[in-house]
C-alpha cells in the first residue's frame, strides 16, 4: 500500500468515527425518533437541492458568470453531503450551502498555488538624504554632534 492509500483510509476511518460520535450526541440530545426524522429531513433537503441544481445545469448555456461552474460544483457537493447519512456530513453540507462559506472556499481554491502575500509596491525605495535618518539600537534617532568651538566645517 502506498502512503496516499493509507492516508485516504485513515481519513475515511476518522470520518466514520466522527459520524458515529455525532450520531451518539444527537441521539442523546433529542432522542431516537427525532434523530431519525432529522436525518431524513436533511436527506430530503439534499435531494430537493439536487433537483434544483439539475434545472440550473439544463440552463447552463444561457449564463456564464465568473466562477459559476465552480460554485455550482461546490453546491452539488454540499447536496451530496446532505444526502449521505450522518450528522457530521450534514453539518459540512449545510456549511457549504452558506454563500459566505462557499465564497471563502472559492477564494481558497482560486488562490491555491499563489503566494499568500504579494508585495504592495516596489521592492526598492529610493529616498533623498533629508527623507531618512539613522537610528540607534533602541530605535531613537541619532543626535547630531555639535562641533567644538573654533572648528571649521
Amino acid at each position: 500500500m502506498t502512503d496516499r492509500t493509507k492516508l485516504i483510509g485513515l481519513a475515511l476511518g476518522l470520518w466514520l468515527a466522527l459520524e458515529i460520535l455525532a450520531f451518539a450526541f444527537v441521539l442523546r440530545a433529542i432522542g431516537l425518533l427525532a434523530a431519525i426524522l432529522l436525518g431524513l429531513g436533511t436527506t430530503a433537503l439534499g435531494l430537493a437541492d439536487v433537483k434544483g441544481l439539475l434545472a440550473v445545469w439544463r440552463e447552463r448555456g444561457k449564463w456564464r458568470a465568473e466562477g459559476a461552474m465552480l460554485d455550482g460544483a461546490i453546491q452539488a457537493f454540499a447536496s451530496f453531503l446532505l444526502i449521505l447519512p450522518g450528522f457530521a456530513s450534514d453539518v459540512a453540507g449545510l456549511a457549504l450551502k452558506s454563500p459566505s462559506v462557499r465564497s471563502a472556499v472559492l477564494n481558497r481554491i482560486r488562490n491555491r498555488g499563489k503566494s499568500p502575500h504579494k508585495p504592495a509596491g516596489p521592492q526598492t525605495i529610493d529616498l533623498a538624504p533629508h527623507e531618512w535618518k539613522h537610528l540607534t539600537k533602541s530605535g531613537r534617532p541619532k543626535r547630531k554632534r555639535k562641533k567644538p568651538d573654533g572648528a571649521q566645517a
